[in-house]
């Protein structure tokens, strides 16, 4: 009888540590969780414009270059040339052009661009700078870096705020017929249904170089 109390007074203590070894005693402040800071879509943005950018920009092609290149082979030029982070025909590349402005309105700046052989007749968009242009084409947000949709639609918005309220208006205060311009920006294209004419560029970059 004694030994059964000896023993089971042994697993008693035995079992009493290890509960105890069992138990940690934190304070509540310490289990709180840290909640995500929100995507800051601004800074993001103002990051690209200063950091990489301009040399995507510098590196866009020529809208004449682009215009041989679709020519000679359409299905490399894309895969080239042109990006999109959604699944569909609708694709977008950056661009450079040079040219004459032949008209202007609230919406538009039009330009006429190319040799006088094959001409091309473009608008700048200078109003309705809207959609993921712009994002996509610049090649330099990667979707799987973002948990949401909401963020890459903020980064698109970001980046379009910026060209209405910095890059456009004083381009726009000063732009007159005739002067000769150079613009960078994102061109759409449907893949599947796709064509050279009457041309619409979202712009990133507008200069006037010659009055």
């Amino acid at each position: 009888m004694a030994r059964k109390i000896v023993k089971y007074g042994l697993l008693a203590i035995v079992i009493s540590l290890v509960a105890y070894k069992s138990v940690f005693i934190v304070k509540l402040s310490e289990l709180q969780t840290v909640e995500p800071k929100d995507f800051d879509a601004p800074a993001f943005v103002q990051k690209l414009w200063e950091g990489k950018l301009p040399a995507r920009l510098d590196s866009a092609i020529s809208l004449d270059a682009l215009q041989a290149a679709m020519k000679a082979n359409p299905g490399a030029a894309f895969d080239t040339y042109f990006n999109s982070l959604s699944i569909g025909n609708i694709r977008y590349g950056l661009v450079k052009l040079t040219g004459k402005v032949v008209a202007i309105n609230d919406d538009e700046v039009t330009v006429v661009t190319g040799n006088s052989k094959d001409p091309l007749t473009v608008k700048i968009a200078t109003e309705y700078v809207y959609g993921n242009a712009i994002r996509d084409a610049s090649r330099l947000v990667d979707i799987r870096d973002f948990v949401n949709t909401t963020d890459l639609n903020n980064i698109s918005e970001a980046l379009n705020k910026r060209v209405r309220n910095v890059i456009l208006p004083p381009f726009k205060s000063k732009v007159k017929k005739d002067d000769t311009i150079t613009c960078t920006g994102a061109l759409e294209l449907n893949e599947a249904h796709y064509s050279l004419n009457d041309l619409e560029i979202i712009p990133v970059q507008c200069k006037i170089i010659q009055q």
